[in-house]
């Protein structure tokens, strides 16, 4: 028994969990994130929060770190030079596309331009057969060629992405061999990443795996050699887009599988809740200082996809199903051209910060607002470290948008406020109703340094009937990740109707996959016995239908009849999701996918239940005015820790944390679960849908 260490990065703070694996306590810090060098924030914050609790850098027995290095090298275009190896006349596939419009409607929008330009997208004479026969042979003379070019340009990394290289990747592995005889590049082929049909997203997520890699490498390395100085004994994990962990060497290799690193781990810590509540179905939201993320869980279950936009480009591997929105508490608040008041997506991120935070912030922000209507506390925050400057905040509030929109300080502030919480709910339709979800079906839980200060308002707007606060909000995601399995993800494609489906060679392609998986994850320490787990899935669609759906089959004793119990569901996803079904219509298979899980020994949570039971209504340590309904109001302030077990909060009410801000709205209600988990009962009238 020893600690396990969960390490977030954000892009305002980067939160730190730690868990007494003996006891089941958590203990939780922050520190300002350094997006100069993210490393720093993670060194930073492993000395601070070992230093404040007394324990030996050795008894670190597990480290898992959500990084945010590949998807910002994505996002703001600073990865390596990189070129791209394709089959002759597949050179212009990233800018073809799927040939459709960004806004159908806008005569100037454009697609984004492709991460390899054109001069550095190479051509060789190759082809292979959809079935896998070899119609042309690889020259091995036009690759040494092509990888001369390459270093004379200054090349840095190579995506490698042939023709149905997914049946047959003969060829990819000679260019890779080849290429090892040149020094300065990082190959990825796409049949070690993405062996899996359709050319444009399996080259868009190979070219964006290679773009990123070299930053990630370079960073991998620098915190391990970090983590062998401090004499911490845990192996480095990071944390999957698609909720599980791998190992660092993994990540290395395939940082395109880290793109949602830190967000995923929110919607482990929303499946954990699931457990612990009475409430299966629940949206999460994670407003943190720069962006919000939110997910959704039904029957306790997270929900994935395995295509996805990453920025502007798409990318074709397993992740949580979530949708990122520039609002976080950090948000800019400004006035457009036709006088309307816009918030976000630009964030004044830690440096400057919000105007309030008095590090030199100019512009105002989402926590302005809140500090100004007493949402937050107008003389520190972070339980006292970092201090407040009201008077400068209602100063600039006045003159940059109360004044030219002819309102008081407080309508700007509130309008803030609606304006975020707007933006905010149009991205929980996108995970919500347009994928079938009735979002008045679902408890909404809110996380994140912003999010519990939001959720009262977001909860009302979409009809929600509770909203759950966790009892580290501030550090959700870093304590989720302290709770996640190791995953691999693995696909075989296989195109054929139904009707036409060979039962023996699906079997055998099962099989494969089997194998593979279970050799993975025993090479990782696992038993197949004890802590192996293996879910089978088929992506299946109606015949001419360009986009499948991901289907749970059993595939433990595979048959015709796994197979049809698999096609009625899909007519009922299908229905689920589109409004319709075509049982009459024939069914195709794409592609067979094999989720194996490698679980570690479940946290024990008994130190998170340990809770006294408290009187009837709690105690307020403090009250102070706060604006509701167009006035201030006094308004009880409880501190979160001193908080028991039943203890009845009625509205209005402020509670605060180290790592967060919790508002209840007039006569709301509100308790402490056995987990410590914050329920507010809104008594919701809403009946309308988003």
């Amino acid at each position: 028994m020893g600690y396990r260490l969960g390490i977030d990065t954000g892009g305002t703070f980067t939160d730190i969990a730690l868990l007494d694996e003996k006891s089941g306590s958590f203990f939780v810090d922050k520190v300002p994130s350094t997006p100069h060098n993210p490393s720093e924030a993670v060194i930073n914050g492993i000395h601070r929060i070992l230093k404040k609790r007394g324990i030996d850098e050795k008894d670190i027995a597990y480290f898992i770190h959500g990084s945010t290095v590949a998807t910002n090298a994505l996002l703001e275009k600073k990865g390596a030079k990189t070129a791209l190896i394709t089959t002759k006349g597949f050179q212009d596939v990233l800018e073809i596309g799927r040939q459709s419009r960004p806004k159908l409607y806008d005569i100037r929008a454009r697609n984004p331009e492709p991460l390899v330009s054109r001069q550095y997208r190479f051509e060789v004479d190759e082809r292979v057969l959809f079935s896998g026969e070899v119609l042309t042979s690889l020259q091995e003379e036009q690759v040494r060629d092509i990888g001369i070019k390459m270093q004379n340009e200054g090349i840095e990394a190579v995506a490698v992405c042939l023709m149905n290289s997914y049946v047959n990747d003969t060829h990819e592995k000679m260019i890779k061999e080849i290429l090892e005889e040149f020094t300065g590049f990082y190959v990825t082929i796409s049949s070690e990443v993405l062996p899996e049909y359709k050319e444009y997203e399996r080259t868009s997520t190979i070219v964006s795996n290679a773009y990123v890699m070299p930053k990630m490498q370079g960073y991998i390395k620098h915190l391990e050699d970090s983590l062998e100085e401090m004499e911490i004994p845990s192996e480095l994990y990071v944390m999957q887009s698609n909720g599980g962990i791998i190992k660092a060497e993994t990540a290395r290799e395939v940082p395109v599988r880290t793109l949602l690193s830190g967000p995923a781990g929110g919607s482990v810590t929303g499946t954990l809740l699931t457990e612990m509540t009475q409430f299966e179905n629940i949206i999460t939201i994670d407003m943190g200082g720069t962006s919000l993320d939110t997910s959704l869980i039904k029957d306790g279950k997270a929900q994935h996809t395995t295509l996805s936009k990453v920025g502007e480009y798409p990318i074709k591997m397993p992740m949580v199903d979530m949708h990122t929105i520039g609002s976080g508490g950090g948000s800019l608040a400004w006035i457009d051209s036709g006088g309307a008041l816009r918030v976000g997506p630009e964030s004044a991120s830690s440096n400057p910060g919000p105007v309030c935070y008095n590090l030199g912030g100019t512009e105002l922000t989402v926590t302005d607002a809140n500090v100004i209507l007493g949402r937050l506390n107008p003389k520190y925050l972070l339980g006292g470290e970092m201090e407040i400057n009201l008077d400068k905040a209602r100063k600039l509030m006045e003159e940059k948008i109360a004044q030219p929109l002819g309102m008081s300080i407080e309508e700007a502030a509130i309008g803030i406020l609606k304006v975020v919480n707007a933006n905010i709910v149009r991205g929980i339709r996108v995970i919500s109703l347009e994928k079938g979800h009735d979002p008045r079906d679902f408890s909404l839980v809110a996380f994140g340094g912003a999010g519990p200060g939001h959720a009262v308002d977001l909860g009302m707007e979409i009809g929600s009937k509770q909203v759950i606060i966790p009892r580290h909000p501030g550090v959700a995601c870093a304590v989720g990740m302290l709770t996640a399995d190791v995953r691999h993800d693995y696909v075989r494609t296989m195109v054929t109707t139904i009707a036409a489906l060979d039962l023996n060679t699906l079997k055998a392609a099962v099989d494969d996959l089997w194998t593979e998986s279970v050799d993975q994850l025993q090479h990782e320490g696992f038993s197949l016995d004890e802590n192996i787990i293996l879910q089978g899935y088929l992506d299946l669609r109606y015949i001419h239908q360009a986009y499948e759906i991901s289907v749970p089959v059993d595939i433990n004793n595979i048959g015709m009849k796994n197979i049809e119990d698999s096609i009625v569901r899909f007519h009922q996803m299908h229905e689920s999701m589109y409004g319709f079904s075509r049982e009459e219509e024939e069914v195709e298979l794409v592609n067979i996918r094999l989720v194996a899980t490698g679980k570690f020994e479940k946290v024990n949570f008994e130190g998170e239940s340990n809770f006294s039971k408290g009187q009837a209504e709690a105690e307020s340590d403090e009250k102070r005015k706060v604006f509701f309904d167009d006035q201030f109001i006094s308004t009880p302030v409880y501190k979160r820790e001193s908080l028991l077990e039943g203890e009845m909060i009625i509205g209005p009410a402020i509670i605060e944390q180290l790592d967060s801000t919790i508002v209840i709205y007039p006569l709301q209600e509100a308790a402490l679960d056995a987990f410590g988990n914050l329920i507010i009962h809104l008594n919701n009238e809403n009946e309308g849908v988003l």
